[in-house]
């Protein structure tokens, strides 16, 4: 029985230092998308869930490598019992991410942008900046609206002809849609399978100490 409590502390505690670890670069990678999307969009607000997923898994983890050292069965309960509502907002993530359709997605957060480019300015110049692109379809839609080429739609910055943004920033988010999805969508599906194997060895882990504190009784 000592044994056995000994090796499933020991997987426990390895799982949670795994889990820490994939929590933290789920928090980096969704930062770094988040200093280059535009406030207010779907993406924002999903990657604003991330961090928040990201950061409840750390401190889960670190609620299980402590339960586990203790071997306390209240605190490994607390641990299960966090581990379910994770998998619960993760295969909701999952399954959010694989039906949505981010070209269209990326396509109606720009033209909303567009509708009202006054108010808009500063998160389309990001994204001018961010994709070199210029305008709607292209730099003309600002002739066409009586209004100069924004200094945001040069490369470095500099009024040269050769170095203004020919593509459309239509095009441009919908070609950029997909970026970093693949790598997101590997890191969810890790951290779903750590989860499950955690949440496995945590309950045999719980049943056994309740067993060995009830022989005790008797």
């Amino acid at each position: 029985m000592a044994c056995r409590t000994s090796f499933l502390k020991a997987i426990l505690i390895i799982l949670n230092v795994l889990l820490s670890l994939i929590g933290v670069t789920l928090i980096a990678l969704s930062i770094y998308e988040l200093n280059s999307s535009a406030p207010g969009t779907f993406e924002h607000i999903a990657i604003v869930v991330q961090v928040f997923v990201g950061s409840f898994v750390v401190l889960t983890s670190f609620l299980g490598c402590f339960a586990s050292a203790r071997v306390s069965f209240g605190l490994i309960w607390s641990f299960v019992i966090c581990l379910l509502i994770l998998l619960c907002l993760q295969i909701y993530i999952i399954a959010a991410a694989h039906s949505t359709d981010n070209i269209e997605r990326s396509k109606n957060d720009f033209l909303a942008l567009w509708s009202d480019q006054r108010f808009h300015e500063e998160r389309i110049s990001l994204i001018q900046q961010k994709y070199s692109c210029c305008g709607q379809l292209g730099a003309h839609d600002y002739i066409l609206l009586g209004r100069g080429i924004p200094i945001k739609c040069y490369r470095n910055f500099e009024r040269l002809e050769d170095h203004l943004f020919t593509e459309g920033c239509l095009q441009a988010v919908q070609n950029h849609s997909t970026d970093n999805v693949t790598v997101g969508l590997v890191i969810k599906w890790l951290l779903l399978l750590v989860e499950f194997t955690a949440l496995g060895a945590a309950t045999h882990l719980v049943i056994t100490v309740r067993n060995k504190l009830r022989r005790e009784r008797f």
